[in-house]
């Protein structure tokens, strides 16, 4: 497929993952960064094959990379710099995962290599090619099962080393292996209808009227999208904002928080800001609600999601979630903390490769950091909700704990409708969803009361 002069489908593909190596980009704003300066009438459809390649690519990413570490010889994958080692698991991935003829894989990857580097590295990629072509990859798991077995469940299911040892700790072996087993399952969409501008019985009726079949969940404003025809973004209620897509358990957060009409609150982690117009809309538009973010290209595309939606109570304020202050304090505050991002695989696969224990450590020192700026900003008598996607306890639980011990929040005993509870002593009052028991992002909310 040809885009443009001397662009091909496989330089695309190469770009977007070297965006998001480089810059620790999302799969979604590294395809839109790349597609900007894209043009032709094979657009869209190139578009929609990016996507494709790059959310498996990034899926399957640790199996792909055992794969060529495997053939190499004196150096592995990662040696290599992004762009090279990206065309390879490209040819990679053609070949072993998606029945491509392994000498239409090699030559259109060679192809890319000759043109960008040099003729000796398109023999070196030509080579390597060829030997993967003959590689046993059944043969090469049963090995490494006998050797490893931890290992060899990272490789086969493809998460990280460490992800896979804290699941088989945290849930037993069976539910961690459903688990594994469901992150890499396609990923279930859920819409959440706009209060301002329709209900929820008649966005059903719209989505069953356009073929897109749909479910009540435990959370009354959203919609499990079971079977669709036509991608749901491209309907008209979508871009006119009757609904957003918006993951189950996220879309709890809000209720938990139970926010009323004229209070004044703070979101000190708001983009994209899924979280901060669910209660916009649950406020009826009424009080005010302050928006913190550091990114400030992420708040302008919560500026223009703002418009779409028909929110008016939200003002967007530019600045460190864990040092904003604000002289007047606040009714209620959400905290959807940045965090290790583990319950999202399923929607997010790249995210799986992005953290390490040294990673995560400085990730809970700024949840710590924002939980200290929270009671800060919270009025006596206030509420939050801390809320993250991710399965580890020390960025839940442990964090809950200091919460209350070192800091002087009160954990509040909440009704929660649905899920599970959670760990250590605190775990009777706190929620759980996991990805393989509720089909949706694995996910933890507790909610906090300032004495």
């Amino acid at each position: 497929m040809e885009l443009f002069y001397r662009i091909t489908i496989h330089e695309l593909i190469a770009d977007i993952l070297t965006l998001i190596d480089e810059r620790e980009l999302s799969s979604k704003n590294a395809l839109e960064r790349v597609f900007k300066r894209v043009s032709g009438k094979d657009r869209e459809k190139a578009r929609g094959l990016a996507h494709a390649y790059v959310f498996e690519i990034e899926k399957w990413r640790k199996k792909i990379d055992f794969i060529v570490n495997s053939v190499l010889k004196g150096s592995k994958i990662e040696d290599l710099e992004f762009y090279l080692a990206n065309l390879i698991r490209i040819g990679v991935f053609e070949m072993k995962f998606k029945g491509v003829s392994p000498a239409i894989a090699t030559d259109s990857v060679v192809r890319v290599v000759k043109e960008k580097y040099d003729l000796s590295k398109a023999k070196f990629v030509n080579a390597l090619l060829r030997e993967v072509e003959n590689f046993n990859l059944e043969k090469a798991l049963k090995k490494l099962k006998e050797k490893d077995r931890i290992e060899y469940l990272s490789v086969k299911f493809s998460h990280p080393r460490w992800y896979v040892e804290y699941a088989i700790e945290l849930l037993g072996y069976d539910d961690a292996i459903r688990l594994l087993l469901s992150n890499n399952r396609a990923q279930r969409y859920y819409v959440r209808v706009n209060p301002l501008k329709t209900d929820v019985d008649s966005l059903a009726d719209y989505l069953e009227e356009h073929n897109v079949r749909v479910a009540r969940t435990p959370v009354d404003d959203v919609l499990k999208i079971l079977e669709y025809k036509t991608p749901i973004t491209r309907l008209e209620w979508y871009k006119q904002g009757y609904f957003v897509i918006q993951d189950l358990a996220s879309a709890y957060v809000a209720h938990v928080l139970s926010p009323e009409k004229g209070e004044r609150i703070l979101d000190l982690a708001a983009a994209p800001g899924s979280k901060t117009f669910h209660v916009a809309h649950l406020m009826e538009n009424t009080g005010e609600i302050i928006a913190v973010d550091y990114s400030l290209e992420r708040l302008n595309k919560m500026r223009e999601k703002m418009k779409i939606l028909g929110v008016k109570n939200v003002k967007l304020v530019h600045a460190d979630g864990m040092k904003f202050k604000d002289k007047e304090g606040f009714d209620r505050i959400i905290l959807d903390a940045p965090c290790s991002s583990s319950g999202t695989y399923r929607q997010f696969p790249e995210v799986k490769w992005r953290f390490d224990e040294r990673k995560i450590k400085k990730v809970i020192q700024v949840q710590k950091a924002m939980l200290k700026n929270a009671y800060r900003n919270l009025r006596a008598g206030g509420e939050m909700t801390y809320s993250t996607c991710s399965i580890r306890i020390d960025e839940n639980e442990e964090n809950i704990k200091y919460a209350i011990n070192k800091i002087g929040f009160e954990l509040v005993d909440y009704p929660f409708s649905w899920g599970e509870r959670g760990f250590l002593e605190i775990g009777d009052k706190v929620f759980r969803a996991w990805t393989h028991l509720h089909d949706c992002n694995s996910f933890f909310i507790a909610k906090l009361r300032k004495e």
